[in-house]
């Protein structure tokens, strides 16, 4: 795991108990696997990527922290868009909103402006790894 409990506990506003600690250090997992593929899924490797982009570590630690952050955060309320309650004879009702953007059910979820930010999903498709142009016989010939 590159991201501890400690880094996310450092940089919440209100850190989550240590007795979360075995469920902070899942999410951070998870996290880090759901990019891992992520990677995979685009023909890359984010061990390699890791070592030869001198941006993309500082981007993928700081999004773990926020998929994980917002899970924490969010928790069961993921969502939810409107609660209301009523006393009186008694009344709760929840509404969700559609397309939840930042956490999932289950726990963490990696966005599209996230994938945006570690290189995965650029505007007007892929940009990485292209093979050679095809060259026409006669090109050759004359070239």
């Amino acid at each position: 795991m590159f991201v501890t409990f400690e880094d996310i506990a450092d940089r919440m506003a209100v850190p989550p108990e240590e007795d979360v600690r075995q469920r902070v250090e899942l999410l951070i997992s998870d996290a880090e696997s759901l990019i891992s593929n992520a990677f995979l899924k685009c023909g890359r490797s984010l061990d390699a990527d890791l070592e030869t982009i001198p941006w993309l570590r500082f981007e993928f630690l700081s999004i773990v922290r926020e998929m994980v952050t917002a899970a924490i955060t969010i928790g069961p309320n993921a969502g939810v868009r409107s609660v209301s309650s009523t006393t009186g004879q008694e009344s709760d009702s929840v509404t969700y909103a559609d397309g939840i953007n930042y956490v999932s059910f289950g726990g963490v979820k990696l966005t599209d402006s996230q994938r945006v930010a570690l290189g995965l999903c650029m505007p007007g498709g892929p940009r990485w790894k292209f093979p050679p142009p095809i060259r026409w016989p006669e090109r050759r010939l004359h070239g």
